[in-house]
């Protein structure tokens, strides 16, 4: 475990070890505060309503994506431009543990990003934690950030084999904000980007977030936790397959340079 925890630490420092704190901060609590700030005023701008806690909910959560899809998802192409790739490929560690490990601080700092957001909600927006339960709130942010880290590490895995990888994470980035309903409404969605949104992680542990601090139904809202728990482990399947996927083509057609 003492292993799993340093192999995370350091591939978390190696990815961010370019920030001083003024950067740190700059990158991961002004901007998302920001970013918080732009999205929950648009949103009540559009509803004309003063109780817009489902969408500052939706937009906090969604910070993750800054860990999710453009750390986690640069992650694995890093690896192949700065030339460590093939060490951890001939490495004879178990890749899976690896890949997880590399995942973890993410989720961890992720969270820490969404609680940044769920605090300009409080101070600027009024939300209301009284009577929540905490526990099962604390649950649904560490669901969602699994989730998220899922989607980074498919994205990742894809990156490795494409150019234009900046295009296609902010592509990404802004579907989640589409298809999970943060910002609006599901339902309002086409019936075939509807299905498709049920598919993505995140989605139900907002859903489960607006349960929660509205005090609704508690089972109901871990069952949602459930379902995306187990999309999120689905995804993160996903990407080790296509990882292995890929590194086998690599040797195959002798392109690990390349890979």
């Amino acid at each position: 475990m003492a292993r799993f925890f340093r192999i995370s630490f350091i591939s978390f420092k190696a990815l961010l070890g370019w920030l001083d704190p003024k950067m740190y901060i700059i990158y991961k609590i002004i901007d998302p505060a920001l970013q918080m700030i732009f999205y929950t005023t648009m949103v009540q701008f559009v509803y004309k309503s003063q109780d817009i806690t489902p969408w500052i909910l939706g937009n906090a959560f969604l910070l993750c994506t800054k860990n999710a899809v453009f750390a986690v998802g640069g992650m694995l192409r890093s690896d192949r431009d700065q030339g460590t790739l093939q060490l951890i490929i001939a490495s004879p560690s178990n890749k899976l543990y690896v890949f997880l490990a590399r995942a973890f601080f993410n989720v961890l700092d992720a969270s820490f990003t969404v609680i940044i957001g769920l605090i300009i909600g409080v101070i600027f927006f009024g939300l209301n934690f009284t009577g929540t339960n905490i526990l099962a709130f604390a649950l649904s942010i560490l669901v969602a950030m699994i989730g998220g880290m899922g989607i980074g590490l498919v994205l990742g895995s894809i990156a490795l084999v494409m150019r234009e990888i900046h295009l296609f994470l902010n592509v990404s980035n802004m579907i989640l904000y589409i298809l999970t309903g943060a910002s609006f409404s599901r339902e309002r969605l086409p019936e075939g980007m509807y299905l498709l949104s049920n598919l993505i992680p995140i989605t139900r542990s907002i859903d489960a977030s607006r349960i929660i601090i509205a005090k609704g139904n508690l089972l109901s809202a871990l069952q949602l936790l459930g379902i995306d728990l187990m999309i999120g482990s689905v995804y993160i399947f996903i990407g080790f397959v296509l990882y292995g996927y890929f590194e086998y083509k690599a040797r195959v057609s002798a392109t690990l340079e390349a890979y």
